[in-house]
């Protein structure tokens, strides 16, 4: 038996290891704690069957040291308290906050010890047989038996829950009902046992898609539902729902039937759908029997304006697959100007899509799609060749023959992951004679900081001679040492700096990011100027280049040669 004292009296210590040595009780260890963190300490580390804890240890009393065990310990020894007072009072405390017993220190007798220490291991082991049979218990209230996943009382529980959670946080959560296509049909054709084989492997799957954090559960029947937590933006259940559908793929193979997985998913959202977990299941589960009216197999959104933001996202995700086969993307280029005399020094592509029935399509509507479905790497070698093809006609074309400038296009961080990337750009380099060192690539902080993999990435690029430079510096979270890592030549100051310069904050802010960059030797280029000042300003800085309204918006290729390279 091993034991500890906790006591801050030392012959009160003496006294209880003498006392335990005439117990006649088995001990292979009794280890000693004077003060109360060293108690805990041992206690949270080793492993006891009895603790004697002394119910007065400076600064603390026995029953805050007892609290902190149970927590940290988890039940997993039991405690005798020990203490000079009969108060009866104070015993019936210490037994109500996890003691098995209390014993005065004036009765500590070598009986009085040994039947105190029996009998609070046996009262320990029984309320370690209670706390797990109440834990089998709740496990067998809220889990579904038949799939292993958690039960209609579970998910109502968790839905109670997390409203109120998401109200606080300000936060938006869904509800995800699925419901299997003829399902009904299985049982009928192949009997109850196939059915009950069917929803395990459909159980299955769809725990593999599943967030960490978010809850699946079987309602009954043929019936799951998703709850999910912390929404930032609606596409987000569209992506967890083709997730599962994907998971859901491919036929279940039964008694040599191969049967095929569909379901009717319908989604409601707090709090444009419902504020309470009823109206939000309401919602959810009209969303889903529109769903199976409309045709099965397919998802729909309660809240009108979801529906309609998730729409034309996928909407969007649809044509720009076939937007570079249609000939709808195209390129502006915005000039780049030197701060000391305004004379052209470099030109950044910008990639626009002329969308046929929506129109003018931003960037940063479609560029995020984009890198999410991988059409970035294909859009990407478009924007870079295109660039590159159109800067090698202004060259032939002897435009502005005595000024030296550059080409700059952005990379995205799945870019970096492309390993056909250096090839692509070499070859791209040659076909059009253009010099390395004349064509820049941009990329952003957030796209490093996902990219740490594709370190070996730019030094290829950097050693081919290409520029590399840090676009919108200052939004994001790189410290110096992790900025150091990467071989970038450029950093490109973020509009905000600029246009806020007026702000007393901001414009020290700009001056810190011009003073850190000059002092690394990076070249630094301003974006978004505006205004005389920004430019005044931006030069007594020892910004090299300015790029901004002031000097242009972006232009077609036709418009910027003739009023930049003519």
């Amino acid at each position: 038996m091993n034991i500890l004292i906790i006591d801050d009296d030392a012959i009160d210590r003496m006294s209880a290891i003498r006392t335990l040595g005439e117990s006649e009780l088995t001990l292979d260890q009794v280890d000693q704690a004077p003060t109360a963190e060293e108690g805990i300490r041992l206690a949270t580390q080793r492993k006891y069957n009895v603790i004697l804890l002394d119910y007065q240890i400076p600064p603390y009393n026995g029953i805050e040291v007892l609290r902190e065990i149970r927590g940290s310990n988890d039940y997993a020894t039991s405690i005798v308290m020990l203490s000079h007072s009969n108060d009866e009072q104070l015993a019936l405390d210490c037994i109500e906050a996890g003691a098995q017993d209390f014993v005065m220190k004036s009765e500590v007798t070598a009986t009085r010890l040994k039947r105190a220490i029996l009998l609070s291991a046996e009262r320990h082991h029984l309320e370690l047989q209670v706390r797990d049979s109440h834990d089998m218990l709740r496990r067998l209230a809220e889990q579904d038996s038949l799939t292993g996943l958690s039960n209609r009382y579970f998910f109502d529980e968790a839905l109670k829950d997390a409203i109120p959670k998401a109200e606080r946080n300000g936060k938006q959560l869904a509800v995800v009902l699925l419901d299997l296509d003829k399902f009904k049909n299985i049982n009928d054709t192949l009997g109850h046992q196939a059915g009950d084989i069917f929803l395990q492997e459909v159980a299955q799957r769809m725990e593999v898609p599943i967030r960490e954090g978010d809850k699946l559960c079987r309602l009954g029947g043929d019936e799951f539902a998703i709850l999910v937590h912390d929404l930032v933006h609606p596409t987000q259940v569209r992506l967890l729902v083709n997730r599962v559908f994907d998971a859901l793929a491919g036929p279940v193979e039964i008694d040599g039937h191969s049967l095929e997985i569909t379901a009717s998913v319908g989604i409601a959202t707090y709090p444009d759908c419902a504020t309470d977990a009823v109206g939000l299941m309401k919602c959810a589960d009209v969303a889903m029997y529109r769903s199976k009216s409309l045709g099965r197999n397919q998802v729909q959104y309660y809240s009108r304006t979801f529906h309609q933001a998730v729409e034309s996202r996928v909407r969007i995700e649809n044509d720009l697959g076939k937007a570079l086969a249609a000939n709808q993307l195209l390129l502006h280029y915005q000039p780049q100007v030197d701060a000391k005399d305004s004379s052209l020094v470099g030109i950044e592509a910008l990639i626009r899509w002329e969308h046929p029935e929506l129109g003018l399509v931003p960037p940063d509507e479609f560029i995020p799609i984009a890198e999410e479905s991988n059409l970035i790497i294909e859009i990407g070698r478009w924007v870079i060749d295109t660039a590159c093809r159109q800067f090698s006609e202004w060259l032939k074309a002897g435009a502005s023959t005595n000024m030296k400038y550059s080409i700059a296009a952005n990379l995205s961080a799945r870019q970096l992951k492309d390993g056909g990337l250096v090839s692509f750009l070499t070859s791209c380099l040659e076909k059009y004679q253009i010099p390395p060192a004349s064509l820049e690539l941009e990329l952003t902080e957030s796209s490093l900081e996902q990219s740490l993999s594709a370190l070996d990435m730019l030094n290829s690029l950097t050693d081919m001679g290409i520029q590399l430079a840090l676009d919108d510096f200052g939004t994001g979270y790189s410290s110096l040492s992790h900025l150091k890592q990467y071989p970038l030549n450029i950093l490109k100051i973020d509009k905000s700096f600029v246009q806020n310069i007026d702000d007393k904050k901001q414009a020290n802010l700009l001056k810190a990011i011009c003073s850190f960059a000059h002092s690394l030797e990076y070249e630094t280029v301003a974006e978004g100027v505006e205004t005389k000042e920004q430019v005044k300003i931006c030069r007594e800085l020892g910004v090299k280049r300015l790029q901004g309204y002031f000097f242009s918006r972006p232009l077609p290729a036709h418009q910027l040669k003739s009023r930049w390279l003519s």
